[in-house]
């Protein structure tokens, strides 16, 4: 009587070598694409965001004859013709001590953004803040806390004596008055200050680096990479700009002397334009 043979089979270690060079190959493929998916819906998110802000602009514009909110710039608004110590809220945040508290202060009271006139409207924090936004690095300025977005500056004359921020009428519907900011280290670097100070810049204070940025040169200021931004528009719509563009922007009144859609005052010299510091 013959014993039956148990048939072993395994894998050699070609096969097994094989095997892992194949999981690894398909790793190396996948990996940037779900990178990829990642900063598609972190992008996606921001600009929802933006897209927020903007909703509450408008309709605080349509309740207050197309006038445009404060820009924060310097705090709350105060009138030089009218004894008002409180002052009118901005935008971002209501704080009648401002000068209290501006450059000083890492931690201000959430109560002080829950005043703000976008907050008023959407009762939300959460739209302030970019996905990617997560660092408290020093010197942030305080409203690094509430926002990785900025108003646009010359919407007030970049705070010019006894202006109040611009009828939204008479801009135009793609003048850009949000933006997502650059990082604390880049402003602090050619201004000796952080970007997130009074809630309103200046448009040469450029963009966030988190969508894309490789980083930026710390002699010149150039940026490489092919990222961008989300930036909001007068009419409430919403764009995601490339740094190109926006360089563009910033230098078109005097590459292409008219309007840009960064520096569109119509009371100011080209619209309010001013060369870029060293460094930007």
């Amino acid at each position: 009587m013959r014993k039956s043979k148990e048939l072993k089979s395994g894998f050699t270690l070609v096969e097994l070598l094989v095997v892992i060079g194949i999981i690894a190959l398909l790793i190396s493929i996948l990996m940037p694409a779900l990178g990829r998916v990642r900063d598609q819906a972190n992008r996606i998110k921001c600009m929802s965001n933006i897209r927020s802000v903007m909703q509450g602009i408008v309709m605080y514009s349509s309740e207050n004859k197309q006038a445009l909110p404060w820009t924060n710039w310097g705090g709350n608004y105060k009138r030089t013709n009218v004894p008002d110590p409180i002052g009118t809220a901005g935008w971002l945040y209501d704080n009648p001590g401002w000068d209290q508290w501006t450059g000083g202060v890492q931690d201000p009271d959430w109560s002080y953004l829950e005043g703000g006139m976008v907050y008023r409207y959407l009762k939300s924090r959460e739209i302030f803040k970019c996905p990617l936004h997560t660092e408290r690095v020093a010197p942030m300025g305080a409203t690094e806390k509430y926002t990785s977005y900025i108003m646009n500056g010359v919407v007030c004359d970049f705070g010019a004596p006894g202006m109040f921020s611009y009828k939204a009428t008479r801009l135009q519907i793609n003048d850009i008055i949000i933006w997502e900011t650059g990082e604390s280290q880049l402003m602090n670097r050619i201004q000796g200050g952080p970007p997130y100070n009074d809630g309103a810049s200046f448009p040469f204070e450029w963009l966030s680096e988190r969508h894309g940025a490789k980083g930026r040169s710390v002699t010149n200021g150039k940026i490489s990479g092919n990222g961008g931004a989300s930036v909001g528009c007068v009419d409430g719509h919403v764009e995601w700009v490339s740094y190109k563009d926006y360089s563009d922007e910033l230098d078109k009144p005097v590459a292409k002397p008219g309007h840009s859609r960064l520096y569109y005052s119509p009371q100011l010299q080209n619209g309010g334009w001013q060369p870029r510091p060293p460094g930007v």
